[in-house]
């Protein structure tokens, strides 16, 4: 008999509850292809955005791509002091998205 549990297997409401500790990139590199339930469990998920000088060009980058299709269930943002003045990186995150207060 096969006692092993899958990550399939867990209910959606365990997804939210885990994905509620997690910040968006994480999610996102963690969990944006594993399969279609996920995938639809990351359509219907709040999503806080955290950009600090430990993120690279390419994490930014990637973040952003995901965004594309994820922007409205944006309910954070918080930027690090010490990119805050860096525009490259500030515009390369949000020229591409209308995030409306």
């Amino acid at each position: 008999m096969d006692t092993q549990t899958h990550l399939e297997d867990l209910s959606n409401e365990i997804f939210f509850e885990i994905f509620d500790y997690l910040h968006a990139l994480d999610i996102f590199t963690a969990f944006a292809s594993l399969n279609k339930r996920i995938s639809s469990v990351l359509q219907l998920i709040s999503l806080r955005v955290i950009v600090s000088i430990i993120h690279c060009r390419n994490q930014i980058d990637f973040l952003s791509s995901h965004l594309t299709f994820h922007s409205h269930q944006v309910i954070s943002i918080k930027i690090n002091d010490t990119i805050r003045d860096d525009t490259s990186m500030i515009s390369l995150l949000f020229n591409r998205h209308n995030f409306i207060n």
